[in-house]
């Protein structure tokens, strides 16, 4: 498990998450430089095995990855 500190809300996930979660970042890092920033700091948290804490900016970043696809029944942004 890896320890992430969300302005001060704790939140640990398992390893294999954290790696599918660097994966999303990377592959949507083209562009955002927030979510490049974030697949760096997720690739660190997998090698040094610490509490990680989080930046405003990364950790919306990293919520946004957590949250569930949308599906066609949502409506979207353009028609809220």
């Amino acid at each position: 498990m890896i320890e992430f500190d969300l302005h001060g809300r704790k939140l640990a996930l398992d390893k294999a998450v954290v790696r599918k979660l660097r994966d999303k970042a990377l592959a949507r890092a083209g562009s955002s430089s927030t979510l490049n920033d974030l697949a760096a700091i997720l690739e660190r948290a997998l090698s040094a095995e610490k509490p990680v804490t989080l930046r405003r900016a990364e950790s919306r970043a990293l919520e946004r990855l957590l949250e569930p696809p949308k599906t066609d029944d949502e409506p979207s942004e353009l028609t809220r």
